[in-house]
């Protein structure tokens, strides 16, 4: 099982990015509402009979941690394939939890899916958007001026963008099913949610 956990920002935060997706001047295959999520830990493929053990583990992770103080800000691009929208607030005790939801893992997990910074996806460029690499500058554009990918103009446009703040008051235990979303991307099904009590 494909499985991961994540916290999801309530709809009226994902209303207010909305807005702000819509008014950007951009064609990138834009990920699902339904998909947005802040990743905590990544499991790679898991066997389906290590699961409870993953479940237990994780409700005593729920137990240790209190709701975390959050709100979107910024945006930026992870080369010229993925466009995110940042995370601020207490984003010290939200790696603390990612942090222990991956040591949660029942197995070891690779190097390059432990945690990194905070951010949501909203954004990939299509088939075709991104452009070789050859011919830059030093801020990354090609001869002439021209952005390496759609999402670069993208991530410029949102890089002012601030959301309203909220209480990140649960994470989730969720599967990821890939190519049986929307567009071929993955389809997620919640396994899972727990309260933050700590």
């Amino acid at each position: 099982m494909r499985l991961f956990t994540a916290v999801v920002p309530p709809q009226s935060v994902l209303d207010h990015l909305g807005l702000a997706l819509d008014g950007v001047p951009a064609s990138p295959r834009w990920v699902p509402r339904e998909n947005l999520h802040i990743t905590l830990a990544f499991y790679a493929d898991l066997p389906e009979g290590t699961v409870p053990e993953l479940r237990e583990d994780l409700a005593v992770v729920a137990r240790k941690h209190a709701p975390i103080d959050l709100r979107l800000r910024g945006a930026g691009s992870f080369g010229a394939r993925v466009l995110w929208i940042g995370v601020d607030g207490a984003t010290d005790v939200l790696k603390e939890l990612a942090t222990d939801c991956l040591a949660a893992s029942p197995r070891e997990v690779p190097d390059d899916v432990k945690p990194h910074r905070a951010q949501v996806t909203v954004a990939r460029a299509r088939a075709g958007q991104v452009r070789p690499p050859r011919g830059r500058d030093r801020w990354g554009k090609r001869a002439g001026g021209e952005p390496r990918s759609v999402l670069e103009p993208a991530a410029q446009t949102l890089s002012v963008y601030a959301g309203p703040g909220w209480t990140a008051d649960s994470f989730a235990l969720v599967e990821s099913h890939p190519g049986e979303g929307p567009q071929g991307g993955p389809r997620y099904d919640v396994v899972e949610t727990w309260p933050l009590e700590g």
